[in-house]
């Protein structure tokens, strides 16, 4: 398997736009070097073409066919930047593959590598959860706690309503004591008064019988 900054090598290297000018990946120095070479590589052939007509009486190139040659000019260019551009392909997976080596990079410790990260990602993910749950067994004390205070209050305020309505009871009873008393008292005054009524009624037959 290809290491990340090879990959990412040849990801790159697969979006050279060949016929557009200077390739991204290409320096401003190897491409103009190119340039050179493939000019002077046109000029050669130029001169050939130049030689072979004049061997044959032919003349001197006319304007169409220096059109011809400036046509020839772009494609010369993507070719060899082509060509350029799979050489550096080339060189690139040499370089990863010596840096395999150098590194000792095997599929069996990518393997281990991949299954550690994956063991990671697995281990955070339960710590997430872990911290999750006890959020929420923190808010459900929290919350409990709420509702034990909530209840020693009801409970106090329940103790006092009770204590007030004892002390009501209280005073009821009280007053009820003290009104049977008066009526007590004003029954023995009743009976007292129908006692001297009686005596003065029998004093009163008792005189009169006398006269």
């Amino acid at each position: 398997m290809t290491s990340l900054p090879c990959v990412a090598g040849l990801v790159a290297g697969r979006r050279l736009p060949l016929a557009a000018g200077r390739p991204p990946q290409m320096e401003d120095e190897d491409y103009v070097e190119l340039l050179a070479e493939v000019e002077a590589e046109k000029r050669a052939k130029g001169k050939k073409g130049k030689k072979k007509k004049k061997g044959g009486g032919a003349g001197a190139a006319g304007p169409s066919q220096e059109a011809e040659e400036g046509a020839e000019a772009p494609s010369e260019v993507a070719e060899a930047a082509k060509k350029a551009e799979e050489e550096r392909m080339i060189r690139l997976l040499e370089k990863c593959h010596e840096e395999r080596m150098r590194f000792g990079i095997t599929a069996e410790s990518q393997a281990a590598a991949s299954a550690a990260v994956a063991e990671a990602v697995r281990l955070d993910a339960e710590a997430d959860e872990a911290e999750e749950e006890a959020e929420a067994d923190k808010a459900e004390e929290v919350a409990a706690v709420a509702a034990l205070a909530a209840a020693e209050v009801a409970r106090a305020e329940a103790r006092a309503a009770h204590a007030e309505a004892r002390a009501a009871l209280e005073e009821a009873e009280a007053a009820l004591e003290e009104a049977a008393a008066a009526a007590e008292a004003r029954g023995a005054a009743a009976a007292a008064s129908m006692d001297r009524a009686v005596a003065a009624r029998m004093a009163a037959d008792a005189a009169q019988e006398r006269s």
